[in-house]
């Protein structure tokens, strides 16, 4: 079996169309860690990005090439046929360091498939090839111009960004969306922007006004488990954790809740994260969605590998590629018309 002989850490930074704004702040520029991942074949490597966003796992660009960097004395030498312990023995070794362990194990798991003769998507078991997506709605002026653009396009369900300009201003924004696109499937996404009693107001507000959200993602800290299952508890609307859940003991402590679900990322929670924390959720009857952040064509193709593989997550949230300017460079991952993601 190929061995692994070196790690490649290089800096890539890719323009945004527009800012993209959060109740945790704004950016015009995507950063991330590309790796890549050499073999004793040659022409036989793999590629895997890290994408690292501090107020979710407290890592930097330079904080994950450092890490990646050391995780280089784990891997050199290794056979690509021990992805899984190696993977393993990377959340061990390197707990706090979820994205600088993704793009490994995504470039791990892009040389494991090319070697033999696979795609990630077979990698993952080949359940399907197509599903649904989302387009995410930052915190902007423009909002309705870029829905507007979206649905055109064919895209029909939008993810609100809501928890930055004040409780008032975020349900007249979203009854401005209901109201200019009836039809459209909404999900809110408050990036814990809320109180707990801001929260359920917030949800029972838009209920009472008949509007048809699918659920509420993250509405309050991080770190307020008692304040998500408060929320969870009064809100009228499902509610879905997303940086609450970073790992799979984070998914066990939410296990027997009334969070309806979670929100898995693979540059939050690594990949082999992801999988055990959706096999926590799938034993525990929870929801599943699959997100990103402010990732490449490429990231996304291996978290669209994931969901499709498995065929695990009931909801799709894979939509940073359309934010992102990648200037020259072709989609020769995967196919998209409208709302609608295709592995060829």
């Amino acid at each position: 079996m190929p061995q692994i002989t070196r790690i490649i850490a290089e800096l890539l930074e890719t323009p945004l169309h527009s800012p993209f704004v959060t109740s945790q702040g704004a950016t015009s520029v995507a950063r991330a860690v590309a790796i890549t991942l050499e073999t004793d074949i040659p022409n036989l490597c793999g590629y895997g990005e890290s994408v690292p966003v501090q107020y979710v796992t407290g890592e930097t660009i330079e904080t994950v090439s450092e890490q990646v960097k050391a995780m280089t004395q784990v891997l050199v030498g290794r056979d690509l046929a021990d992805l899984e312990a190696i993977a393993l023995e990377l959340m061990r070794r390197f707990p706090n360091s979820p994205s600088a362990r993704c793009g490994v194990e995504m470039a791990l798991a892009s040389a494991n498939a090319t070697s033999l003769g696979m795609t990630p998507l077979e990698l993952w078991g080949g359940a399907k090839r197509e599903v649904t997506s989302d387009l995410t709605l930052p915190i902007v002026e423009n909002s309705l111009e870029l829905a507007a653009k979206a649905w055109e396009s064919g895209i029909r369900t939008f993810k609100l960004k809501v928890g930055g300009e004040g409780l008032v201003a975020d349900i007249q924004r979203v009854l401005a969306l209901s109201k200019r696109f009836p039809e459209a499937t909404l999900r809110i996404d408050a990036n814990q922007g809320f109180s707990v009693d801001e929260a359920v107001e917030f949800a029972e507000r838009l209920v009472q006004e008949r509007v048809a959200v699918q659920l509420l993602e993250q509405p309050v800290h991080a770190d307020d488990f008692a304040g998500m299952i408060a929320v969870a508890e009064r809100s009228p609307l499902p509610i879905f954790a997303d940086e609450s859940v970073k790992t799979p003991q984070d998914a066990e402590r939410y296990r027997d809740t009334p969070i309806a679900g979670y929100n898995c990322k693979i540059n939050k929670s690594g990949l082999l994260g992801v999988g055990m924390i959706a096999a926590i959720a799938r034993s525990a009857n929870k929801k599943l969605m699959i997100g990103c952040m402010l990732e490449t064509r490429y990231s996304i193709f291996h978290s669209l590998s994931l969901a499709c593989g498995t065929g695990f997550f009931d909801y799709i949230d894979l939509d940073s590629h359309l934010l992102l300017n990648e200037v020259g460079k072709e989609n020769q991952y995967f196919l998209q018309t409208g709302d609608t993601m295709q592995i060829p």
